[in-house]
């Protein structure tokens, strides 16, 4: 009986897996390339390594929780992660949304007027290299995905509360609901800096819990947060689920010491209005550049995570 119990069970986990996998790789979910990705001649040469460029995006129920958070587009999470040709390290950059790019327009403000392929466009002029997918998720659907795995522990550098929900000065126990406040709230005045910052850890936090989370061992637990991203994700087509399979065990041979979440790197400075303004840092992105087109990557991005970017 036990035997018939655990095959019945096997075959009921195999069909929501099936039917997770029909969804995330359903036609409606995916972004047409013209409507992705700007023109392949203004791109980066494409290569052996796997990029994806990630937004988080903040409901509107959040935005009104925490207002001081949304400014166009400055509350959601802009990621890429990067898994170089060789496979043996794996890099995720944050971007602060409250960047300046150009004419006094920040990052987020150009994103919501240009939508993915000038999102594309300016991923790919500062870093360098070639984003291969996209994927667009709705905060709901990433609270889903971190309560099924069980909650996160982050870290938080400062004491804050928002919304009735407390945050501490070093590790937190995160649910989901309290993980979407945490990357929306900007607890310091220092446009967006510090959220970022939070954006940057709960990330961290999460790839260590889909790392080590038994996915691959318990196909109920699997199908289910597969289940999660797919309801609320939207993505170019050729991001299926056998591709998200390949990066996602890339993710899974490497040490934590070989997956290095860094913020991309910024400064913060107070105008005389009083008003706080960020740039990227003249000297360190070029520099991060150079080390994402080059071999010493691993070494500059343990650099970046020693200097807390």
């Amino acid at each position: 009986m036990a035997k018939l119990t655990k095959m019945v069970s096997a075959i009921g986990s195999l069909k929501d897996l099936n039917s997770a996998r029909a969804e995330f790789d359903d036609p409606a979910k995916t972004i047409p390339a013209e409507a992705a990705f700007p023109p392949d001649d203004i791109r980066p040469a494409a290569s052996k390594a796997r990029t994806l460029l990630l937004r988080v995006k903040n409901n509107e129920s959040l935005a009104e929780a925490v207002p001081q958070s949304r400014t166009n587009s400055q509350g959601d999470t802009f990621a890429v992660l990067h898994v170089p040709g060789t496979g043996d390290f794996a890099a995720v950059l944050v971007f602060n949304p409250s960047t300046l790019i150009e004419s006094g327009q920040t990052f987020g403000a150009i994103a919501d007027e240009g939508g993915w392929p000038v999102i594309v466009a300016m991923a790919e002029e500062f870093l360098g290299i070639r984003i291969d997918h996209i994927a667009e998720l709705e905060s709901e659907a990433l609270s889903k995905v971190i309560d099924e795995l069980g909650g996160l522990q982050v870290y938080s550098r400062t004491a804050f509360s928002v919304t009735g929900t407390e945050f501490v000065e070093g590790t937190n126990n995160l649910d989901g609901t309290a993980t979407q406040v945490f990357t929306a709230a900007d607890p310091v005045d220092d446009a967006g800096q510090t959220r970022t910052r939070n954006q940057r850890a709960v990330l961290r936090a999460l790839i260590q819990a889909l790392k080590s989370g038994g996915l691959v061992k318990d196909p109920n637990k699997g199908a289910a947060v597969l289940g999660h991203f797919a309801a609320g994700i939207r993505h170019n087509a050729e991001l299926t689920t056998l591709e998200l399979g390949k990066i996602g065990n890339n993710l899974r041979s490497l040490q934590s010491d070989d997956i290095a979440v860094v913020t991309v790197p910024s400064n913060s400075s107070r105008e005389d209005d009083g008003n706080v303004k960020v740039d990227f840092d003249p000297e360190a992105v070029p520099a991060l550049k150079q080390a994402l087109a080059g071999t010493e990557l691993q070494d500059f991005f343990r650099y970046l995570v020693s200097l807390g970017y």
